[in-house]
C-alpha cells in the first residue's frame, strides 16, 4: 500500500519551527508526502516546510469575504494581456458582489463565474510567488461549508463550485497549468454525499473529482465516550461517498480524515471537551485514528496548531500518533 499523506494546517509562522521539529521527531515511514500550510502565501513558510523531506507547500485560502474579494491585483502586463484575450473580463476586476448578493443572483451562470474569479484570484497569488522564486507546491480550500447542505445549499454550491474551478485551472492566457489541491469539507455538510443526483449536484461533484489531491472531510470528534464508536460515527460522510456513482466513489478513494490536536476548544472542533488529562486524551486519539486507518482512508489532515495546541509537547503527541497509521 502506498504511504498515506498527512496533512498540516492553521498555525502562527513562530510555531512552525516546533511543528516541523515534531514532524522530524516522529517515525513517519521516510516516504510520507507531508503538506504543511496556513492562511496566506509565504515565502518564509514555504522555505521552511521545503526542507522537511518529502515537505509540501500548501497555503490556504478561504471562500468568505476578504482581502481577495476586494479587486483582482494583477501587474499590468497580466492585466492588459488578459483583457486582451477576453475584454469582458474586465467587468470581473473589481469588488465580488456582497456574499449575500451574490446568493440572490437570479442567474446561476453569473454566480459560478465570479466563483471562478475568486477562484483565479487565489491563483494569481500562487503564481505572484513562483515569480518571486517560490512556488507553492500545491494548496488548500476552507471549506465546502455547512450551508451547502442547507435551504440555499444550490447558490452555495454553485459559488463553491466556481471557486473550485477558477483554483484548479487559473488563468491559462497567463500561463498557468491545472493544479490540484486539497478541499476541506465541513462535518454538518456531510449529508450532501448521499443526495439525491441532479444536474447541478452532478456539476459540483465533478469539479471536486477534478480537483481533490484529497477531500478532507471535518470529523473534528469530542474526546468522550468511546473512541471506536465516535470514529464509526464520523466516517459517515466517507461511507455515504462510496457508496454514490463512479464520481463519488473516486472521491472516497481520496477521503482524507480532518482532526484537530484537541486542546483549543471552539464551536464546531470537538476536542478535549471534558478536560481530561493528556495521558488519557492520547489514548483516546490513538484509538481514534487506528480505528479511523482500518476502514481505509487515503491520509490524515490536523487542523488547528494554535493557543492551547500549539504546545510542544502537544504537537508531538499528535505527530507520534499519526506516525503509526501512514
Amino acid at each position: 500500500m502506498a504511504n498515506r499523506l498527512l496533512v498540516l494546517s492553521y498555525f502562527e509562522p513562530d510555531d512552525l519551527a516546533k511543528l516541523l521539529a515534531a514532524v522530524r521527531a516522529a517515525p513517519l515511514p521516510a516516504k510520507t508526502p507531508i503538506s504543511v500550510g496556513s492562511y496566506g502565501v509565504s515565502q518564509e513558510i514555504c522555505e521552511q516546510v521545503r526542507a522537511l523531506p518529502n515537505g509540501r507547500y500548501a497555503p490556504m485560502f478561504h471562500v468568505q469575504p476578504g482581502w481577495y474579494w476586494e479587486r483582482r491585483r494583477l501587474p499590468g502586463r497580466d492585466e492588459r494581456v488578459l483583457l486582451a484575450q477576453n475584454p469582458r473580463t474586465a467587468r470581473l476586476a473589481g469588488p465580488l458582489p456582497s456574499l449575500p448578493e451574490l446568493l440572490r443572483l437570479p442567474s446561476s451562470a453569473t454566480r459560478v463565474t465570479w466563483g471562478v474569479e475568486l477562484g483565479a484570484r487565489f491563483r494569481d497569488a500562487l503564481r505572484a510567488a513562483g515569480a518571486s522564486g517560490f512556488a507553492p507546491d500545491t494548496w488548500q480550500l476552507d471549506e465546502i461549508v455547512a450551508e451547502c447542505a442547507g435551504p440555499t445549499g444550490r447558490q452555495y454550491r454553485e459559488l463553491t463550485r466556481g471557486v473550485v474551478r477558477g483554483l484548479v485551472f487559473g488563468r491559462p492566457t497567463l500561463g498557468d497549468r491545472t493544479q490540484r489541491g486539497f478541499v476541506w469539507w465541513a462535518k454538518t455538510a456531510f449529508v450532501l454525499s448521499g443526495r439525491r443526483i441532479t444536474p447541478e449536484l452532478t456539476a459540483f461533484w465533478r469539479i471536486l473529482d477534478r480537483a481533490c489531491l484529497g477531500l478532507i472531510g471535518e470529523e473534528y470528534p469530542e474526546f468522550v465516550g468511546d473512541p471506536r464508536v465516535a470514529a464509526r460515527r464520523e466516517a459517515s460522510g466517507q461511507r455515504q461517498l462510496s457508496r454514490g456513482g463512479p464520481v463519488r466513489r473516486s472521491l472516497a478513494r481520496r477521503y482524507v480524515a480532518g482532526l484537530t490536536p484537541g486542546y483549543r476548544l471552539a464551536p464546531g472542533l470537538g476536542g478535549n471537551t471534558r478536560g481530561l488529562p493528556r495521558n488519557k486524551v492520547n489514548l483516546w486519539r490513538t484509538a481514534y485514528i487506528r480505528t479511523r486507518s482500518a476502514a481505509g482512508l487515503a491520509g490524515f489532515a490536523e487542523f488547528n496548531f494554535r493557543f492551547e495546541n500549539s504546545k510542544r509537547v502537544v504537537m508531538q503527541d499528535v505527530l507520534n500518533e499519526l506516525a503509526e497509521v501512514v
